[in-house]
């Protein structure tokens, strides 16, 4: 399947931690409940075991009833789609893939329009990936656009974030989209320091918490916001630095947060902090992670597993490309353990987004490419809760030879694997849990 009598746009790549990216008021002062983190991170024990190739374990994610395939083996392809444009059009996809509860994946986008006005759109697609079309918020008033953050609500709607810009000022936004409505319903941010968002994640009451830095003022900071109207219930100051460092967010599983920024070096100053906030915005405890003389890297994702442990991703570029991982306790940020995810081989280095939790594992999808319009490589390493990881599998991305190695994968209703791959046009498809 795929959708005809469009025209393809460049893609812009995603902010939402990381970057990615990735993930989400009123005295803008930081608490002065924090403590230190946990202890040194020299005496972590390093994994090591060696990842099984074998057959895949299968995922007990998602209903088992009737309208679910389960006759398939684990990672079978089911379906793909190229995601194209509109001929004079140009989206830039900026999120997902998003799952709404009847199974239906969207796609956020940014959108330039051709009368040069700017707008939100999302891309829908049916569970058995059927397109069923692309819907734009238009913002006419705006001289930029950039969404940042996108996530689903408990109403099934898909809630976007980002900032604008009208006459060199910033304008942040939150927004709604609702598959029944003919377009995006946008509200303004009335926050007093943070209007730069770059993360955001959702409570289960219907309220907003976004992650990003000021225009005016320094550090990292969060806020915590009424969707609808764009109201802060309250904002903090969180880490002491961010600027152009990627930024990410998430909750835990009674909805703790739990906050992280890093990058070394950067053109500002090199960091690499956690922090954990309570639902009030009191900062219970942050967390330093960077080592003297570390060196090039970044912060890649940060989630929270079921059984309570922080694990913060990281990509290093010296002295060897590869992508680490370091667990801390959701309780004090006192350090678990560390791993080696991935490293760079004959395919190329390894590149990674996000994570995706599982009911027992991480799921982290690796793009590997040597070079520019070189073969693309996708591995979808599946990692133990104690980081050992267990299994790699490839993934054929049918009809994707080449590309950049930009993978976002979510399970789908079903438990179904659903993978996004970035590029001029998207890739979007789907395999057997």
């Amino acid at each position: 399947m795929r959708w005809t009598n469009f025209a393809p746009v460049l893609l812009l790549a995603c902010a939402c931690g990381p970057g990615t990216p990735q993930d989400g008021e009123t005295d803008g002062s930081s608490s002065s409940s924090s403590t230190s983190g946990g202890p040194s991170t020299s005496d972590a024990p390093m994994t090591t075991d060696e990842p099984t190739t074998a057959e895949p374990v299968p995922t007990t994610d998602g209903p088992d009833d009737e309208t679910c395939p389960n006759s398939e083996p684990t990672l079978t392809p089911l379906w793909s789609e190229l995601i194209e444009q509109e001929e004079g059009v140009e989206r830039f996809v900026a999120g997902g893939p998003l799952i709404l509860s009847d199974g239906r994946i969207a796609v956020p986008a940014n959108t330039r329009l051709p009368d040069s006005t700017f707008g939100v759109s999302v891309a829908w697609v049916s569970p058995d990936g059927v397109p069923l079309g692309w819907k734009t918020g238009e913002l006419q008033t705006l001289e930029h656009l950039d969404m940042t953050g996108a996530a689903v609500a408990a109403d099934d709607t898909v809630i976007v974030s980002g900032r604008a810009e009208v006459g060199g000022q910033q304008l942040p936004f939150i927004g709604r989209f609702d598959a029944g409505e003919p377009e995006l319903s946008r509200s303004v941010l009335k926050t007093a320091v943070l209007d730069v968002p770059k993360a955001l994640a959702l409570h289960a009451d219907d309220t907003a918490l976004l992650l990003g830095v000021s225009s005016h003022q320094d550090g990292t900071w969060l806020a915590r916001v009424d969707i609808d109207t764009g109201g802060a219930l309250w904002e903090l100051q969180v880490l002491g630095s961010g600027g152009l460092a990627p930024l990410s967010l998430t909750l835990g599983p009674a909805e703790e947060i739990v906050a992280a920024v890093g990058m070394w070096p950067n053109n500002e100053q090199a960091v690499m902090q956690v922090a954990r906030v309570d639902a009030a915005g009191t900062l219970l405890w942050t967390r330093d992670l960077l080592e003297p003389g570390a060196p090039m890297g970044s912060l890649n994702d940060l989630v929270v597993t079921p059984d309570g442990q922080v694990v913060v991703l990281q990509r290093w570029l010296e002295p060897e490309e590869k992508i680490t991982a370091i667990s801390l306790a959701l309780e004090d940020g006192a350090t678990l353990w560390e791993t080696e995810v991935a490293v760079a081989n004959a395919a190329g280095p390894p590149e990674m987004i996000r994570a995706h939790v599982d009911a027992d594992a991480l799921l982290l999808p690796i793009g590997r490419q040597t070079a520019k319009d070189e073969p693309l490589t996708v591995e979808l390493h599946r990692m133990s809760f104690a980081g050992q990881v267990v299994h790699i599998a490839p993934l054929t991305l049918e009809g994707r030879e080449n590309g950049r190695p930009r993978v976002k994968v979510t399970r789908g209703r079903c438990g179904e694997l659903v993978v996004l791959q970035e590029e001029i046009v998207p890739w979007l498809g789907s395999f057997a849990p």
